[in-house]
């Protein structure tokens, strides 16, 4: 195979084994450039812990460098510290509902405080210098046409801004998630700054929704030829790959409706209070129904787990491989999605919502309005509710219950066409038209 004339630098901190949430779309996007005549070269924090999953390295072509650079956790500091504190009496719990001692409060303050500014713009900055220097040096032995980073974390932005200037080549900005600002004015006066000088700086701003487009486009000026909107999505290699009838991933004789992924804070809902009730005015529910929490959980949620209504009825299971995480949703008979925050339903969707789309089981969506319900609507793939609607969240489990058929069937979406856009092979070449652009060739 003839290697290609161009070449890009992926500025990516997290990248497999490493596993989080963004890293599917990276992989997924970096496998599709290569045929479209770009060479990836990933720049990626060396981490030492957290979840893995080997097996998405696989998916990239061999040709594909991954480079790591160190990345040292600020945050080591902070167990030790405040163990010590506490072996001196300082930080220790409230009782009666009051607080131990004034110092408590003042600690807590002086610790956030110095959180703010040794964190800026997040807790993974220490791997900036390291990944610029690997940066520079990889760029003399052979160089780059153009910069692509990808956030969150904000530093991976950060390094982007760094790169420009030091290489003097065309920089693309991602950002996958909105940057919320801080509440501590200082902070986010600095934050607001550094937003703005990223903005005006990068030659191209990749974000996933357009409601996030629309924001940096009337909130902070970006000009909209300047904006590109490029959705997450799903790699239909990993569906082809699977077998047509539903896999041997959850017990059989019930309804399972399950939820993939991390349930962040204040995003269930009423779903869980209105499951209680539900299951005191169906005793029958136990026997037919199954709620799968695959992943990890909020503290809320957690805390709904122990309820002697719920207990019978939702089982959860921690971090599982991506190839499981399929089997399970095609074993399933509904998907669920939390996303009730307003800030998230605005300007961001779940990346899982592009998969659960293809994968073509029913999706029940607790969520405002937003990106993912019109997502859900146009491609007909099921029932979204408000995170509040108590009765509207129990009617909707009992249409799906009603409509169950036991048949087996191989999942397939409702509108294939409008869910095939969102194939990472046609978002990749979305991705290279935009370097095309910035480099000045031809697309």
């Amino acid at each position: 195979m003839k290697m290609p004339a161009k070449r890009v630098l992926i500025v990516a901190h997290d990248f497999p084994p490493y596993r989080t949430s963004g890293v599917y779309r990276m992989t997924g996007l970096t496998k599709y450039l290569l045929p479209l005549g770009w060479m990836p070269t990933i720049l990626a924090a060396e981490r030492g812990e957290g979840a893995q999953d080997p097996s998405l390295l696989s998916r990239l072509p061999e040709q594909v460098e991954v480079v790591r650079a160190a990345a040292p956790r600020l945050t080591l500091w902070e167990g030790p510290t405040a163990r010590a504190l506490k072996s001196l009496g300082a930080l220790n719990p409230a009782h009666n509902g009051h607080r131990h001692s004034d110092g408590n409060g003042g600690l807590r303050k002086t610790g956030d405080f110095l959180r703010s500014c040794l964190y800026f713009p997040d807790e993974t900055v220490s791997w900036v210098p390291f990944a610029f220097a690997k940066a520079v040096r990889l760029h003399r032995r052979r160089p780059f046409d153009v910069i692509y980073s990808s956030g969150p974390p904000r530093s991976s932005a950060l390094l982007g801004l760094l790169l420009r200037a030091a290489l003097a080549i065309p920089w693309t900005l991602e950002f996958r998630d909105p940057w919320y600002l801080s509440a501590r004015p200082l902070r986010r006066q600095f934050e607001t700054k550094l937003q703005n000088l990223l903005l005006r700086r990068a030659d191209a701003v990749v974000v996933v929704t357009e409601g996030h487009a629309l924001d940096l486009q009337n909130d902070w000026q970006v000009p909209r030829e300047k904006l590109h909107v490029i959705r997450n999505g799903f790699d239909e290699d990993d569906f082809r790959s699977q077998p047509a009838s539903p896999a041997e991933a959850l017990p059989r004789g019930y309804f399972h409706l399950s939820h993939l992924g991390t349930i962040y804070e204040g995003n269930s809902g009423n779903f869980f209070p209105a499951l209680r009730e539900l299951a005191a005015e169906r005793p029958d529910l136990t026997a037919r129904l199954r709620v799968n929490i695959i992943g990890y959980p909020d503290q809320e949620v957690c805390g709904y787990m122990n309820d002697p209504q719920l207990k019978h009825l939702v089982h959860t299971q921690g971090f599982i491989p991506h190839e499981k995480a399929l089997e399970i949703m095609r074993a399933s008979d509904g998907l669920l999605l939390f996303w009730a925050d307003p800030r998230f339903s605005r300007m961001a969707v779940a990346g899982k919502t592009y998969e659960y789309l293809r994968m073509g089981r029913p999706i029940l969506a607790v969520a405002q309005e937003g990106g993912i319900r019109q997502l859900i609507e146009e491609a007909k793939a099921g029932c979204v509710v408000h995170p509040h609607d108590t009765q509207a969240i129990k009617r909707a489990l009992e249409s799906l219950l009603a409509g169950h058929s036991e048949n087996g069937h191989a999942p397939q979406p409702a509108e294939p066409e409008y869910v095939a856009q969102f194939r990472y092979d046609r978002l990749a070449e979305k991705l290279a038209g935009i370097f095309g652009k910035v480099t000045g060739y031809a697309a």
